[in-house]
């Protein structure tokens, strides 16, 4: 693993001597409970995000009913850049039911299904937000006459 982009917030030393092949993606998780993605590129194993970290408390609001329900749901955040901001990104995730659940701010949140673990979620809800028109830098389409916005 490259050394400088190896260590948990918490300080510790994320280690794998595996071997991996060139663009292979794998999870490590801290001692602490933080959630990595690496990827393996020629110098090796590099951190291709940052951490997801565990939130003890479930959510109230925003998320579906049987997905907080369910006994093993786990909730989890990490940071992403909105508008130029980092901001908090919230996912409600449940393993036996591989489904999650992503939210940020008052945005609605988004179902993941099948997913395979947190890692996975964040990957596929980073996906699809930087997709979205208007975080490729195109401008939100809206209609000047009656001040309505589309969804997208």
């Amino acid at each position: 693993m490259n050394e400088k982009s190896s260590s948990c917030i918490c300080g510790r030393l994320l280690a794998c001597e595996a071997p991996g092949r060139t663009g292979e993606k794998r999870e490590f998780q801290c001692a602490c409970g933080r959630l990595y993605d690496f990827e393996f590129r020629e110098a090796g194993w590099v951190q291709g995000s940052s951490a997801i970290t565990p939130e003890a408390r479930q959510p109230l609001t925003g998320f579906s009913r049987d997905l907080k329900a369910s006994e093993d749901c786990r909730r989890y955040y990490f940071f992403h850049s909105i508008a130029g901001r980092r901001l908090p990104v919230h996912i409600l995730f449940s393993p036996s039911a591989e489904q999650a659940e992503v939210k940020t701010g008052d945005m609605k949140a988004l179902r993941i299904a099948p997913v395979r673990s947190v890692v996975e979620a964040r990957r596929r809800w980073i996906e699809r937000f930087d997709s979205l028109p208007a975080r490729r830098g195109g401008r939100p389409r809206h209609s000047s006459r009656r001040g309505v916005f589309p969804a997208l």
